[in-house]
């Protein structure tokens, strides 16, 4: 029942981005201490070269996915209004590269705390898109960073969110 609850929902964001390639839905029941939140849902689209994530969590797991469900919908009405303020660009290189995102985090069962260990592998195909399209990734997901393939000089390059609020770009120079 919970399955096709949450394909009846997740199907109908077609009706405000047709150029949905996949959608990646995880379910799941947390240990928390605050009971009232250990029901959770985060989903990833990926659309158009954008990808779009969510996380929520409650009592139950149906009021979850609806309220997922609302917060990606904002992000892509959010986006469709960005896409409009951007001209339209062609990429001069359609191929697609395999990244891996690593996450570091310092481990508690380690003995020397100071080395970080590699908790989780992220794989991810990365499309060709143009630096500011790339910093609208970054505050469409509300990441640090977004890793991506530059269109205009087909180099993996990074876009951060810097402490003063501005956003920076990294090009490696080999």
């Amino acid at each position: 029942a919970l399955t096709s609850y949450v394909r009846e929902k997740f199907s109908k964001l077609t009706n405000y981005f047709e150029h949905i390639i996949e959608i990646d839905v995880t379910l799941s029941v947390e240990q928390t201490k605050n009971k009232e939140d250990r029901q959770t849902v985060e989903v990833t689209i990926w659309a158009n070269g954008a990808v779009l994530r969510a996380c929520e969590s409650s009592f139950d797991m149906y009021a979850s996915v609806d309220l997922v469900l609302d917060k990606i919908e904002r992000q892509i009405i959010k986006y469709k209004e960005k896409l409009k303020d951007i001209p339209r660009r062609t990429a001069h290189h359609k191929r697609e590269r395999e990244a891996t995102h690593t996450v570091l985090s310092l481990s508690e069962k380690t003995s020397d705390a100071s080395e970080p260990k590699i908790i989780r592998t992220k794989k991810f195909a990365l499309k060709p898109m143009f630096a500011d399209e790339a910093a609208m990734q970054l505050d469409l997901l509300g990441q640090d960073f977004v890793v991506f393939s530059n269109a205009q000089t087909s180099e993996v390059n990074v876009v951060y969110r810097r402490n003063d609020g501005n956003i920076g770009l990294i090009e490696p120079h080999f």
